[in-house]
């Protein structure tokens, strides 16, 4: 927004300077009358803010802010003015009067279409050029930093509907160097099919301002191998509450995922084998209500409901009080093993070897056991 308005008001005092000579030249044929004018005129070229200089029959004019600017070195910055192209503007290094070597963009144009003849306006822009270069190197900086976390960067500007993407964004998503992804659906579109309602339904929901984050992972379409990536943003909103933009980093979360799958499968697996042995295991609090129940387990008692329910709801009052002694045994007394007697469907007792011991978990202890029928001796 700087720039802009800095080039406006360079256009605006180019046109003035433009207008000044023309007016100057006309007062010069003018009768004696007008020259009041035409000093008024040079008054004012004289209070231009900037350094300006023309070129008219091979004789340099300057005004005040040219010679405070230059001093001793108009003369060398008027010759060197004189060898840049008559029409355009024009970066250069220029000495200024402290003999401190600036930036400087210069524009010029050419006086009643002599090739000759011209006007210049020069614009002290040392101080954008720093702020440039420190903007430059925090950019590096940041994306060095990121680049280490393995995360890159996108910016999403919703009024343009341009979205910046880093170079290691790129990578990431397998964008080639050349590649210039300036728009969302460069990322949508790479979104696996599997994950796009997912993606759609975070992004809304964080875009109706439902979520304070947007935060989701998702899978690389046609990534070989198969890729995932955390994306995480968050909106800025304008004036009256309204998404002017959205900022955000991407993570290579391949490995993690993979790791995942592997943790899954390996849970699953387990599970699996618990589920399928001979054996009645079982997992329940310290209040003696059933947390986990085994197909096996389920089966002996006739698939009651026996979720959060205790032995007393499942067996007889014998049985249940059988059952709850062997339980104090084990949370008080560190009784690891017991004998058992369990009604079957049939009412015929099976005698079992019990084992029982406990989990401490992060809020509560457990206690797990698992029983193995055994035939009764007398």
């Amino acid at each position: 927004m700087s720039q802009i308005v800095l080039f406006a008001i360079i256009v605006f005092l180019l046109s003035l300077s433009l207008t000044l000579y023309f007016r100057l030249r006309k007062l010069q044929n003018e009768p004696t009358s007008s020259k009041h004018a035409a000093l008024q005129e040079e008054e004012v070229f004289q209070i231009l803010p900037l350094p300006t200089l023309y070129k008219k029959n091979a004789k340099w004019y300057t005004n005040k802010a040219f010679s405070r600017a230059f001093g001793a070195m108009s003369k060398e910055t008027a010759e060197l003015l004189n060898t840049l192209p008559k029409s355009g503007e024009h970066m250069h290094e220029l000495v200024f009067d402290n003999d401190i070597t600036k930036q400087a963009m210069i524009y010029t144009a050419p006086l009643l279409g002599s090739s000759n003849d011209f006007v210049a306006i020069i614009v002290d822009i040392a101080h954008l050029h720093k702020s440039k270069s420190l903007l430059l190197q925090q950019k590096e900086r940041l994306e060095l930093a990121l680049e280490g976390s393995n995360e890159a960067i996108w910016d999403w500007d919703m009024k343009s509907d341009v979205v910046f993407y880093s170079q290691k964004w790129k990578q990431l998503m397998g964008y080639e160097p050349k590649e210039n992804p300036s728009t969302l659906s460069s990322w949508l579109n790479l979104v696996h099919t599997k994950d796009m309602a997912l993606v759609n339904e975070r992004l809304k929901a964080h875009l109706d301002g439902n979520t304070e984050f947007f935060v989701v992972d998702h899978r690389i379409r046609q990534s070989e191998p198969l890729r995932w990536i955390n994306v995480r943003g968050r909106v800025i909103r304008g004036k009256n509450d309204q998404n002017i933009r959205m900022v955000g980093t991407i993570r290579d979360i391949s490995e993690r995922k993979e790791e995942e799958v592997k943790e899954h499968l390996e849970q699953e697996r387990f599970i699996a084998f618990v589920e399928n042995i001979p054996a009645l295991a079982f997992i329940k609090n310290t209040q003696g209500n059933y947390l986990y129940m085994n197909q096996s387990y389920q089966k002996f008692i006739g698939f009651k409901t026996w979720k959060n329910r205790n032995a007393f709801d499942l067996f007889d009052a014998q049985t249940a009080q059988n059952i709850a002694e062997t339980d104090r045994l084990a949370l008080y007394e560190g009784v690891v093993e017991h004998e058992i007697a369990l009604p079957t469907l049939e009412g015929l007792q099976s005698h079992f070897h019990l084992y029982e011991f406990i989990i401490d978990e992060e809020n509560e202890k457990l206690l797990c056991g698992f029983s193995i029928n055994k035939p009764f001796k007398e």
